[in-house]
């Protein structure tokens, strides 16, 4: 069996479905880039895709040109011109998240949870978050990803069950209530945008606002716009608070890693302790960027990520330890180059392959990536982080592997 799992390719069959297991990045640039035209599209989801998001969702569209459209506008929010712009909304909600931790320092997932919530709200909907919309916004993002996990609704592995009439079909009741509760939160906020423009008429700087003005030449209708913007969410938030909570597990299990962060950073700022390290300062510290890479590689928020589908037949024939040596060990020096190579933010994506391939690649991986990088060089600068003790006095550690099942870990 062990011989079977360590194969470059592995078939499964799930009821009516051939599935494909790629552990090779190289077979994954053939046939995810090299060969995208016919590996970009999704499987069908009845009840997550047809129902729940009316078809809509750009994550769950096929490979057509409804998808095409939707992840055109989606672009407009990560383009690297307007990525620049977004530094110092990003700056303050790291200091924000560094005051909370200190203030509250048991309360790690929560305060990580808010910032990434809070920097994916003010770039979209041009304001600050409140507890009311991520309670809301955590319920509906909840219940998309449980609903849209493999296995979770019986018609999504026997179709022919969409067939049945509503009395014999309550699953379908529940996901277009769903889609509703969704469609009802993001209508209201991008609603609001749009309210603002037209009262005030002024531009807002925001992507809802961005949608608004382009809304005619995108051909986008009102439950368009609300998706796309929604998409930013779930595109955002859960991934990016567990990519830095996975960093905290990371430095508690390999303290040397975290002292080498440190003395990185106080290097560069000169023994200044009036200062914090700054998205400017990237450039000076080439072993942060390693440590967010090896973050990103070590334990990919999605590890699943979300299936691509083909639309017609085919032949072909992280942790590959031709590629990356004792891979299940965290080492961030394995992303310094022998080269001596300077940092830069778009260097951060390259090396891993935790943001996808091909036509399917995260658009939003730079913006993600440098939310990742600024919560962390400045946690770095903040605090020294150990394990906590029982009650001898012995090191309770994490263990990596006793993860939760589902889309996000």
């Amino acid at each position: 069996m062990n011989d079977y799992l360590d194969r470059s390719i592995i078939g499964l069959s799930l009821g009516f479905k051939e599935i494909v297991i790629l552990n090779d990045a190289r077979d994954a640039e053939e046939l995810l880039v090299k060969r995208a035209s016919n590996y970009s599209s999704r499987p069908p989801l009845i009840f997550a895709g047809k129902y729940q998001s009316n078809n809509k969702r750009l994550l769950l569209m096929r490979n057509d040109e409804n998808l095409k459209k939707q992840r055109h506008a989606f672009l407009q929010m990560v383009q690297p011109r307007v990525l620049g712009g977004y530094e110092s909304v990003q700056e303050s909600e790291a200091l924000i998240l560094v005051e909370n931790l200190l203030k509250e320092p048991t309360k790690p997932a929560f305060h990580i949870s808010r910032f990434s919530s809070s920097i994916i709200f003010a770039l979209t909907y041009g304001g600050r978050i409140t507890d009311n919309d991520i309670n809301d916004i955590i319920t509906v993002l909840s219940n998309f990803i449980r609903n849209a996990l493999p296995g979770a609704h019986l018609v999504d592995t026997f179709p022919l069950l969409d067939k049945l009439p509503d009395f014999l079909s309550p699953w379908r009741r529940q996901a277009l209530d769903n889609g509703r509760d969704e469609l009802k939160l993001f209508g209201r906020l991008t609603g609001d945008v749009k309210k603002k423009m037209d009262d005030l008429h002024v531009d807002i700087e925001c992507f809802a606002a961005r949608l608004w003005d382009q809304q005619n030449k995108l051909k986008l209708d009102f439950e368009d716009v609300a998706r796309i913007a929604g998409t930013s969410f779930g595109a955002g938030t859960d991934t990016t608070a567990a990519s830095i909570e996975w960093f905290l597990i990371a430095i508690v299990l390999y303290p040397h890693t975290l002292k080498a962060a440190q003395a990185e950073i106080d290097a560069a700022l000169g023994g200044d302790d009036e200062n914090m390290p700054s998205f400017s300062m990237v450039r000076q510290l080439p072993y942060c960027a390693a440590l967010v890479k090896e973050i990103f590689r070590w334990a990919p928020p999605a590890p699943a990520a979300f299936p691509h589908y083909t639309e017609e037949d085919d032949e072909y024939k992280h942790r590959n330890e031709e590629e990356y040596p004792s891979p299940e060990e965290f080492n961030p020096e394995r992303f310094l180059r022998n080269d001596d190579s300077i940092p830069t933010f778009e260097s951060l994506n390259e090396g891993h392959y935790t943001f996808g391939f091909g036509r399917r690649k995260c658009p939003a991986g730079n913006l993600a990536s440098k939310s990742v990088w600024i919560a962390l060089v400045r946690i770095l600068w903040a605090f020294n982080i150990e394990p906590t003790l029982d009650k001898y006095g012995h090191a309770i550690l994490p263990d990596p592997g006793d993860c939760t099942s589902g889309m996000t870990t």
